[in-house]
């Protein structure tokens, strides 16, 4: 198992770390954002597995003492929330949308499971266990105080996932976008409602923020968002060619070092589907 979090510090009192790669081992490479107020600490997405939450929360402390008092999940994919349960385990408070909530207790215990027969991963999720959100909303916006830094909770209507929640830090401009953009990697859209991505690219766009954390990938600004829209753009239209035989290939070298190409292919079909 991977153990070295790569830290990017995004403001005095902003982290994200991640494990890079686009291995299970490594939470696909997925992002987890820390900010820190006077009182208490909010964290985003930590990452697929308690033991790789106890990597979060030992970076956490050569930052600060103060209490994870919230986690916030930008949607149910497991590399994202599966993480959560060491913190709920503490009496942090876990926020999700609601729709993430069902999927979270609909399909994490037998992913679970199935993970524990895999020999070589068997270790990193012998002690995972399904959570299940202490606090759910659905068209409202949360607000969370800090202490000196505000986070707001909002749902963009469905995207990446029926669940999606974006995570607005006002005072420092920074938004956590969980996999409505990604920055380097392949997406993964199994549970996409297509014709709504770009509605949801716009509502990031408009939070007018400096920085933007995708699900995967290095922190960017709103150039970020365009370079999303390419690529949702790409794979519609590889998926509707008349040759499809090379649609992945046409891909791969349209983004070249792209992570997670293993996504690619029922990416493809999820679009040929829809069209």
């Amino acid at each position: 198992m991977a153990a070295d979090l790569h830290e990017t510090e995004l403001r005095d009192n902003v982290w994200v770390w991640t494990l890079g790669g686009d291995r299970i081992e490594s939470s696909y490479g997925a992002n987890c954002t820390a900010v820190v107020g006077r009182e208490a600490v909010l964290l985003v997405d930590p990452l697929i597995a308690p033991a790789h939450a106890r990597l979060v929360e030992s970076a956490l402390r050569a930052k600060t003492r103060l209490p994870v008092r919230f986690v916030v999940l930008t949607h149910h994919h497991t590399d994202h929330a599966l993480g959560s349960s060491w913190f709920a385990g503490r009496g942090t408070t876990v926020v999700a949308h609601r729709a993430c909530q069902e999927s979270m207790t609909a399909e994490h215990p037998k992913l679970i499971a199935e993970r524990r027969q895999v020999p070589h991963l068997a270790e990193l999720f012998a002690d995972a266990r399904p959570g299940r959100p202490s606090l759910d909303f659905e068209d409202e916006v949360l607000t969370f105080d800090l202490g000196g830094s505000e986070a707001r909770v909002f749902h963009p209507g469905p995207g990446h996932t029926a669940g999606d929640a974006v995570v607005h830090f006002e005072p420092e401009s920074v938004a956590a976008c969980g996999d409505l953009a990604s920055a380097g990697y392949h997406v993964n859209y199994e549970d996409a409602a297509l014709g709504n991505l770009e509605a949801g690219l716009e509502k990031l766009r408009a939070l007018g923020v400096r920085t933007y954390v995708p699900g995967h990938g290095k922190p960017a600004g709103s150039e970020i968002l365009g370079d999303q829209l390419r690529y949702h753009r790409a794979v519609a239209e590889a998926a509707a060619a008349a040759d499809p035989t090379g649609a992945m290939e046409r891909l791969r070298s349209r983004f070249p070092g792209f992570l997670l190409e293993e996504v690619i292919p029922t990416s493809l079909a999820r679009w040929r589907q829809a069209s």
